[in-house]
């Protein structure tokens, strides 16, 4: 057996430390940061991705309203041949609407592709030899970003505000008459 002081003297001089089973405040702080740190880096990794999801629905929902925009006007496009067609071939443009979906033989051209667009309106009565800014076919609602698509006597298309259309409807009545 050892005696009181044999022991004492290995211990001061650290030969048999008594080992801590727990850690100290300095080791749990650290701790507690490191894992604080990591938890906002995650967080901060999941806001982005959730921000560049938003960003590519919101790019898909413009490029689709985009693509509904040039398909109506693709459509009128093709109205307005048919119409220039059916000019040729009877030397006037159609007396109704009805004559003219019946002559192209497609009723799908004469609706607006877009998910709350109607079928478009043409505006007999007209010659080639009245103003060319007169409107020759229209959609009535404004599905496009607050704007109706319409093809005028001259073949140009254009995107008009409601008030803008009613301006050129006025317009182009007064020229019929």
């Amino acid at each position: 057996m050892r005696s009181a002081r044999e022991v004492r003297r290995q211990l001061d001089s650290g030969k048999y430390a008594p080992v801590s089973s727990g850690g100290t405040i300095i080791n749990v702080i650290v701790a507690l940061i490191f894992f604080g740190l990591l938890a906002a880096g995650i967080l901060w990794l999941i806001k982005g991705f959730a921000d560049v999801g938003q960003q590519y629905g919101e790019t898909m929902v413009q490029t689709t309203y985009r693509a509904e925009t040039v398909k109506c006007q693709t459509n009128l496009r093709a109205i307005g041949q048919n119409i220039q067609m059916y000019a040729i071939s009877n030397d006037a443009f159609p007396p109704s609407q009805e004559a003219l979906v019946e002559w192209s033989g497609s009723t799908q051209l004469f609706r607006c592709p877009a998910s709350e667009g109607e079928s478009y309106i043409y505006l007999p009565g007209q010659t080639p030899a009245m103003p060319p800014d007169n409107v020759l076919v229209y959609e009535p609602k404004p599905v496009h970003d607050g704007r109706s698509s319409v093809l005028r006597l001259g073949g140009q298309l254009d995107l008009l505000t409601h008030e803008e259309l009613q301006q050129a409807l006025q317009q182009t009545r007064a020229n019929i008459r």
